[in-house]
């Protein structure tokens, strides 16, 4: 069969795109017709909706051979970004309520073909190490398990599709991941850490919830009292919790200190310089001390970590100490009052309480050892192991994410959880010798950081199975080893290792 000529293949490219094109216009005329007729925040929703469409129009016409970036770029944007939809919503906190559908999941839901076309062509390769594969399927299969016994099993559906979810985003974005990525991330985390903490400022300023409609914003800003009598707002950028929002800046900050070091023009390093003291701002204004503590282990592994990898040497080691002295003095000079206020004249009864939750997870731990109460089920049984009547007055799922996978899930889930992430971490650093590029090599350096510091902080915490921090996380998990497998050396063919492709001197 011969070839169409080129000209009948352009013009059969230019009806394709002219489909494309008329099928999109007509669906935004649709959604402009209906965002008439909604109450402000659909309405919102619905012109935010046709703005993408028109972009995806835009780079249908005029970006030809850049989708995969576009669409791989947008889904790092969006991740941070709370808008989103639950169905079959129920009341619940400490996982997911429902199914949950997001804008990032719309590019994500684009990207699944491209990476399984790839596959098949064998130019996309899975970058995911087999161990964790393993490890994380033995997972779901405990969940499973603890899913037969659950009071409440559709809440424990919804948390193994966040589960699923969290896998299937890591495998993309590690798979679809290349090295011109690198400086538009750092750029996109940068503008997400001002928009963020410019809308954080904005509440602390006006003691209002000030957002986009986005998400599921709380009605008001949380306040806390301290000992003084003193009252701090703790603001949450575009987060539903401040907490949320101070873990977004934790496990940025190595990242945006990577950007930094790597950073070649003056303009570059001048701006990243800015947003990690714009962000070191917002984690302050938070008042987590979970995340305050969090961050600073996350930096001493960052710089560990570089050292060790050889990254810090000669003029690297020049800058990061004149920066690590600015950001110190400018810290203490700005920050130092409020940090102390806060560890020092903080209510005694917020940290007994999490102590009191923590017992009740024990007692569901010590109930039901190998299956749990039931995935995402400690507030729908937390009566039951309650004798204290703690629910009466903090109606909540217990501050400690490794109690509450063994409360939930059982023993078992917590080893495997816990194995899970060792070998993350584990196989992140024995890759990173690996990798001959200095900047990829600073970028899974800060991915490492910021995870370990993330880790550490849900001893305290449960906010990974918040949304849109889950999503976040495992984002970061397939962006990790998405760089080690982009930046490691590639075998050079000699003249002694180049394979023969004769059979003699007659052949």
């Amino acid at each position: 069969m011969q070839p169409l000529p080129a000209s009948q293949q352009t013009a059969g490219h230019s009806a394709t795109m002219a489909l494309w094109v008329g099928a999109l216009l007509a669906a935004g005329t649709l959604l402009l017709a209906t965002a008439a007729v909604q109450p402000l925040r659909g309405a919102l929703l619905l012109l935010v909706a046709v703005a993408g469409l028109a972009g995806f129009i835009a780079i249908l016409v005029f970006v030809r051979g850049r989708l995969t970036d576009l669409l791989y770029l947008g889904l790092l944007a969006l991740a941070s970004v709370p808008i989103d939809k639950y169905f079959a919503y129920r009341q619940h906190v400490g996982g997911w309520p429902g199914l949950r559908f997001a804008a990032s999941d719309l590019l994500l839901l684009a990207l699944i073909p491209l990476a399984l076309v790839g596959a098949w062509m064998g130019r996309v390769h899975n970058r995911i190490p087999k161990i964790v594969w393993l490890l994380y399927l033995l997972l779901l299969g405990q969940y499973a398990l603890s899913a037969l016994g659950a009071q409440e099993r559709l809440l424990a559906g919804f948390e193994i599709a966040a589960a699923v979810h969290a896998l299937l985003l890591a495998a993309v974005c590690a798979a679809l991941f290349r090295r011109r990525y690198l400086s538009p991330f750092i750029g996109l985390l940068s503008l997400l850490t001002w928009v963020h903490t410019a809308f954080a400022v904005a509440q602390s300023v006006t003691g209002r919830p000030i957002g986009l409609g986005l998400g599921d914003n709380p009605d008001s800003v949380i306040v806390e009292s301290l000992t003084s009598g003193v009252q701090r707002l703790r603001p949450s950028g575009l987060f539903d919790h401040p907490i949320v929002y101070a873990d977004f800046l934790l496990i940025g900050l190595p990242l945006l200190l990577a950007g930094f070091l790597v950073a070649r023009s003056r303009l570059a390093r001048v701006g990243l310089g800015a947003t990690i003291l714009v962000g070191l701002s917002g984690l302050v204004m938070t008042l987590s001390r979970g995340a305050w503590i969090s961050s600073a282990v996350a930096m001493a592994v960052f710089v560990t970590l570089a050292w060790h990898r050889g990254l810090l040497a000669g003029h690297q080691a020049r800058r990061f100490l004149r920066t690590g002295v600015i950001v110190g003095l400018v810290a203490v000079l700005a920050f130092a009052p409020r940090i102390i206020e806060r560890l020092t004249s903080s209510v005694s009864g917020n940290l007994e309480v999490r102590f009191e939750l923590n017992e009740i997870a024990l007692r569901m731990i010590s109930a039901h050892p190998l299956s749990g109460v039931g995935l995402n089920n400690f507030l729908p049984v937390m009566e039951h192991y309650d004798p204290k009547d703690v629910m009466e007055y903090f109606p909540a799922t217990v501050h400690n994410l490794y109690l509450l996978e063994a409360a939930e899930a059982g023993l078992p889930a917590l080893l495997l959880f816990v194995s899970l992430w060792g070998a993350i971490l584990l196989t992140g650093w024995r890759r990173l010798a690996a990798v001959e590029d200095p900047a990829l090599r600073w970028l899974a350096v800060g991915l490492i950081a910021g995870l370990c510091g993330f880790l550490l902080s849900q001893v305290a915490d449960f906010s990974h199975r918040i949304e849109p921090l889950h999503t976040l996380v495992w984002l970061h998990v397939g962006l990790l080893f998405g760089a080690l497998a982009a930046g490691r050396a590639t075998p050079r063919i000699t003249p002694q290792t180049a394979p023969r492709t004769d059979e003699g001197p007659h052949a």
